[in-house]
């Protein structure tokens, strides 16, 4: 009896030992190309899941750097070349900042390529959601690496717009340069727009994208090309007016 059950453990362990699976996190390529609708809601909540490593450093890079906080005595961690007004290329913090935006940058916009528009409400509403991040991140990144809007778009540097990952990563990368400030709001303003469009479904949680949210960052958009105080820019400023009336006439929202 001992040797029969000896027998079957040691069978099932090398049964065990033959199962293949895919890695926690990962899709096979061949199951997203063959049908990439069936795996929308992983590749999509893919995206999302890069805001985590994003959204620590953005919110320290830009609020260190203001009043809003104070430190005691010094710190080693590459954010406190935020709070003396220090930029080195190698400080890791921004480059996570940086890396993860464009990561999910390109992921959005793979999305958008592989998955053709048109086959269904639901689907195209999660395109909208694509759309609708990829805008917010150039948004986020023209406001860090760009000048403001009111200072010569047409001429000052914004960020390289790189919609989807390359061809060729690894024997031929060509990547753009950086784009103007102008070129890569408008690329903003295109995305959320079309983000505004396309987005029907409202899965009831803040933490996804809506109509609403397109609209407000919208809001926010040209609000931040309606120049200054003492130099306004009556057309985006009413355009940031009328987005926001919309998010408020929703009726979905209240103080």
């Amino acid at each position: 009896m001992k040797k029969i059950l000896f027998i079957l453990l040691a069978s099932a362990s090398f049964t065990a030992c033959k199962v293949d699976r895919t890695p926690y996190g990962s899709l096979e390529s061949e199951s997203i190309t063959s049908n990439p609708e069936a795996s929308l809601d992983a590749l999509l909540n893919g995206t999302y899941a890069q805001l985590k490593s994003w959204s620590d450093p953005m919110h320290r890079a830009g609020e260190y750097a203001g009043d809003n906080m104070m430190i005691r005595g010094s710190s080693t961690d590459a954010f406190y070349e935020f709070i003396s007004y220090a930029r080195t290329p190698n400080n890791y913090r921004l480059t996570q900042f940086w890396d993860s935006g464009y990561k999910l940058i390109a992921q959005a916009s793979n999305i958008i390529k592989l998955i053709e528009e048109g086959k269904s409400p639901e689907i195209d509403s999660k395109l909208g959601e694509c759309y609708y991040l990829r805008g917010m991140m150039y948004f986020y990144l023209v406001r860090a690496y760009g000048k403001p809007y009111y200072q010569s778009p047409e001429t000052n540097l914004g960020v390289p717009i790189v919609n989807g990952t390359p061809d060729d990563v690894v024997n031929n990368l060509n990547l753009p340069d950086r784009s103007t400030v102008k070129e890569t709001y408008e690329q903003v303003l295109s995305d959320l727009k079309k983000a505004e469009e396309l987005i029907t479904t409202d899965k009831g949680s803040a933490i996804f994208a809506s109509r609403e949210a397109a609209q407000a960052m919208l809001s926010r958009v040209y609000l931040y090309m309606s120049g200054t105080y003492a130099n306004p820019i009556a057309e985006y400023a009413q355009l940031s007016v009328d987005y926001a009336d919309k998010v408020i006439q929703s009726g979905k929202y209240s103080l």
